[in-house]
């Protein structure tokens, strides 16, 4: 069976928790359902593609994430569950839309998820069948994290019925429609005994111990509504106006009688607050009572284009996998330009020992350069002394010569006696002595060599 019959069943088969103007939208949609329906039993032809039975929009459309880069106020890495409560609901998924089961299942999942702060029911809807709300509201009451209600132009009926259940309700327009908490059943069928103008005959027999066999539903199709109000349509009333007072205790009791009223009206009672959907996600962060604050004495971490308004939860930091890869190659970069660093600083100690060991040398030549210019100089003094001792000694080997010369000239006189001579130390009286050839000789070279005192 497809999703297009099983609604047309749920419609004929529920009750309604409906505002007058869903319920007449809606009536006029299964009015187009019903007559599409006949076309095609009766010709073959359907105005509607049976074939697509999907719904026309995307799940994100119903359920998606908020992150950072919507909201700031959201941490990095952190989320804000949207579910999308739209239209007349269902339990089931329809024919263009989820049911609640889906939504209530969406809840929990982003509940579920570490990385999800809170949640905000974001309603627009004017109700729909009496089966609808438990799935939905069983799923918000499980919910750990806070959800938020947020009517984004109706909320009523059974809409409020399950929004009623949430920690907070916001409306976004002070004309929002809000409440219509109450319960209706709309029939459409002939009576058990009904002849068409055509003489055509539709009858309905029940079997005797089968006697109260939809006898309510029989009697409101002949004009008696009290069986059907009191049995069915109370019941479900009372509930719903039960549920409203335990969660939304400054409800009045005449807010509770099925009148819709402009969300202005019934701020502080039916809702808390209003605000655009940005007022929403801040309400909804600070439910959690979470300590979200902006990090202190991370400048080199927030220097990274990815983490510059990290946010700390509580004293933690949720990095996503962008910040991750941003991180990790910061590091990278850091440790090859530490290596560089650490390769260039044993560059430079190594030519620093260089340059210390070469300064060492080049003191040690010049030192030994200065002993040695030194040197040449003693060198140059002596060698200057001994070219000095070396003439005069030349001049005392020619005067020696001379005197040898002039010995040997007088050779000729051997014969002749010398004349007395002068031994050069003064005495009172002179005293001479003859001294032999070789005598003389031996005292001029003494003279000479300067080894005679006075």
């Amino acid at each position: 069976m497809s999703k297009r019959t099983n609604l047309l069943y749920k419609i004929f088969m529920s009750q309604w928790m409906l505002d007058p103007q869903t319920a007449h939208a809606a009536s006029l949609v299964l009015r187009d359902m019903v007559g599409a329906a006949r076309l095609k039993a009766k010709y073959g032809v359907m105005e509607y593609d049976e074939g697509d039975d999907d719904d026309s929009r995307p799940t994100d459309y119903y359920h998606y994430y908020l992150t950072h880069r919507d909201n700031a106020a959201i941490p990095e890495g952190k989320y804000v569950s949207v579910v999308r409560l739209e239209g007349v609901m269902t339990r089931d998924d329809a024919w263009c839309q989820p049911g609640t089961r889906s939504l209530a299942d969406w809840l929990k999942k982003g509940d579920a998820d570490q990385r999800v702060l809170a949640t905000i029911l974001l309603t627009d809807s004017g109700g729909g069948a009496a089966d609808s709300v438990r799935p939905l509201a069983d799923a918000i009451s499980e919910c750990k994290k806070p959800v938020l209600a947020y009517c984004d132009g109706y909320m009523c009926s059974a809409a409020y019925y399950a929004a009623s259940y949430c920690g907070h309700i916001m409306a976004n327009d002070p004309r929002s429609m809000v409440g219509c908490i109450g319960t209706m059943i709309q029939l459409a069928d002939y009576p058990a005994k009904a002849k068409d103008e055509d003489g055509y005959m539709r009858l309905r027999i029940y079997a005797d111990p089968s006697d109260e066999k939809n006898a309510d539903y029989e009697a409101a199709l002949e004009g008696n509504f009290k069986p059907i109000r009191e049995n069915l349509l109370n019941p479900l009333a009372e509930d719903f106006r039960r549920a409203v007072k335990a969660n939304r205790d400054k409800a009045t009791d005449d807010q509770l009688r099925g009148r819709t009223y402009f969300a202005q009206d019934v701020q502080g009672t039916l809702i808390d607050s209003l605000g655009d959907f940005g007022a929403a996600v801040d309400k909804a962060l600070k439910m959690t009572n979470l300590n979200i604050t902006t990090m202190k004495g991370h400048e080199n971490l927030q220097s990274l284009d990815t983490c510059r308004d990290l946010q700390m939860v509580d004293g933690y930091v949720s990095l996503n996998g962008e910040q991750l890869g941003e991180i990790d190659t910061a590091i990278g970069e850091a440790k090859t330009e530490k290596a560089l660093n650490e390769t260039n600083a044993a560059i430079i100690a190594e030519q620093t020992a260089t340059i210390n060991q070469l300064t060492q040398e080049r003191d040690n030549l010049q030192t030994k350069a200065s002993e040695n210019e030194a040197l040449r100089q003693q060198v140059a003094n002596l060698t200057t002394e001994r070219d000095t001792l070396r003439n005069e000694n030349a001049q005392k080997d020619d005067r020696i010569k001379e005197l040898e010369t002039a010995l040997d000239d007088d050779h000729d006189n051997d014969d002749k006696p010398l004349p007395a001579m002068h031994n050069g130390n003064p005495a009172k009286e002179d005293s001479f002595k003859e001294f032999t050839d070789e005598e003389a000789m031996e005292y001029a070279r003494k003279i000479v060599r300067g080894e005679l005192k006075d």
